[in-house]
Formats: structure tokens, sequence, C-alpha cells
């Protein structure tokens, strides 16, 4: 398989049961984390540490500017914040679909931990948002 470069501007974010694009998203990152238990070292074992994987989490962050009239996608997870309410969230990369695109992070159950709107006179109005999975999630 040939190395083939994925657009920046082909990737999405979605929100909600039957996942709806949010509108004006700039970028978007996803940091999953590993934790790892240590147990050791032990006598008469030469030294050994021995370590297991003991969880698996994930977090990201979402930024764009606001769309002129609002954005229901936007809004919903606006509204899941403030409700403290789980949302579902898909994160692709790319366009998907016969061997193409990147990778796609979803998790229905995501927690989102902090909300932030900004207008400038220089820029116009913003959105930046950050979520937390929680529970299961996958990176297809």
């Amino acid at each position: 398989m040939a190395y083939a470069t994925i657009r920046g501007f082909d990737g999405k974010v979605e929100e909600g049961a039957s996942p709806t694009a949010l509108l004006g998203v700039a970028d978007w990152e996803i940091t999953v984390t590993i934790g790892v238990e240590t147990d050791g070292p032990f006598l008469n074992d030469s030294g050994k540490i021995y370590k297991s994987i003991s969880s698996v989490d994930s977090k990201g962050k979402v930024k764009g500017s606001v769309s002129d009239g609002k954005d229901t996608a936007l809004t919903s997870i606006k509204t899941a914040a403030l409700a403290g309410t789980a949302i579902n969230l898909v994160l692709t990369q790319g366009v998907q679909g016969g061997g193409t695109g990147g990778y796609v992070y979803t998790c229905a159950t995501s927690v989102i931990s902090d909300f932030k709107l900004t207008q400038a006179a220089k820029g116009g109005a913003k959105f930046e948002f950050s979520f937390e999975g929680s529970g299961t999630f996958t990176i297809a």
C-alpha cells in the first residue's frame, strides 16, 4: 500500500444518537491514556518488575468558529455540558469509505468537561470544548 496524505479539511466531528456534523470545526484532538500498574521487585526474583494494564481512558478537545444563527449540533453539546449529561461523539480523520480516510473515534457516553465561547474583533466568534470518554470507546 502506497502512502497517501489525508487532506486536513476532510475530517469532521459529529454528535448525537443519529450523528450530526458540527459546523465550523477547525481542529480536534484525542489523547488516550493507558494506566500501568507495577508490581515487584520480589525477593529471590533477580529484581524484576512486572507491569499490567489497569485502565484505558480517553479525552479530547474540539475548536472552531460559531456559525451565524448558531449550530444545532453545537447547541446540543452546550446543553449536555450544562445539564451534566453524556453525549455521543464521533471524530473522524479524512473521508471514510472504500479504503480511504484515517481513524474514527466513537464514544456514546462522552462527558463534556468544559465549554468555552469567545468573541474577538479579529477572528470573530469561536467555540472550544473538552470532553472525556466515559465507559467504552473505540478507535477504528
